[in-house]
C-alpha cells in the first residue's frame, strides 16, 4: 500500500516538473540579430531562471532599440535584469509590456544595466524592449535574465515528497524500537 502511494506521488511530482519546466519562450525579434533571441540555443532555462541572449551587429549609433516577443506560460513573482557587458554602450530605457504591464525596468548606477524588481507577472504574450545609445557603430551584446522568486510546482512537489519520505522513515523506526526482543 504504502508503496503505491509513494509510486503515485512520485508520477505526480514528474508529471508537474515537466509542465512547469517552459516558462518563458521567445517568439519573435526586431533589431536583434546577432544572436537573435528567436533562434534555437539564444534561450537557456536552468530551475527557476531563464536567460535569453541578444545581439546587435552593427548597433546604430548613436541611438539604438530592440525587442522581441515572449510568451510566458505561469503567472508569478519574476525579476528581471537586462544587461551588457559591450563597452560604450549604455541603457536609457526598458519596458515589458503584456498583459497588466507595462513594466518599467530601473536604472542602475552604471547604466549598463536595467532591473525590474520582483513583480507579479500574469501569464500571457508579452513584448520586451529597450533603448540605449552606443558612441560607436560597434556590436551590442548581452542578455535578459527573467528569475522567477517562488518555487516552481515541481519544486513544491519533490519538496511535500521528500517531507513525506522523512516522516514514513521516523515512523517505521519508532515501530522498529517498540517491538519486544
Amino acid at each position: 500500500m504504502r508503496r503505491s502511494v509513494l509510486g503515485i506521488l512520485g508520477a505526480a511530482a514528474l508529471t508537474i516538473g515537466s509542465a512547469a519546466g517552459a516558462a518563458v519562450t521567445v517568439t519573435g525579434s526586431s533589431g536583434l540579430n546577432d544572436p537573435n533571441p528567436a533562434l534555437a540555443g539564444s534561450v537557456v532555462t536552468v530551475g527557476n531562471v531563464t536567460t535569453i541572449n541578444y545581439g546587435m551587429n552593427p548597433v546604430s549609433s548613436p541611438t539604438f532599440t530592440g525587442s522581441f516577443s515572449l510568451t510566458n506560460t505561469m503567472s508569478g513573482i519574476y525579476s528581471i535584469v537586462l544587461n551588457t557587458s559591450s563597452p560604450g554602450v549604455t541603457f536609457d530605457s526598458a519596458m515589458l509590456t503584456g498583459p497588466g504591464g507595462p513594466y518599467t525596468l530601473g536604472l542602475f548606477p552604471d547604466n549598463t544595466s536595467l532591473k525590474l524588481f520582483p513583480t507579479q507577472i500574469a501569464a500571457g504574450d508579452y513584448v520586451f524592449s529597450f533603448t540605449g545609445h552606443s558612441g560607436s557603430s560597434g556590436t551590442l551584446t548581452g542578455n535578459v535574465t527573467i528569475t522567477s522568486a517562488v518555487p516552481e510546482p515541481a519544486t513544491w512537489a519533490m519538496m511535500l515528497l521528500g517531507f513525506g519520505a522523512i516522516g514514513l522513515a521516523i515512523r517505521s523506526r519508532r515501530r522498529a524500537g517498540l517491538l519486544p526482543a
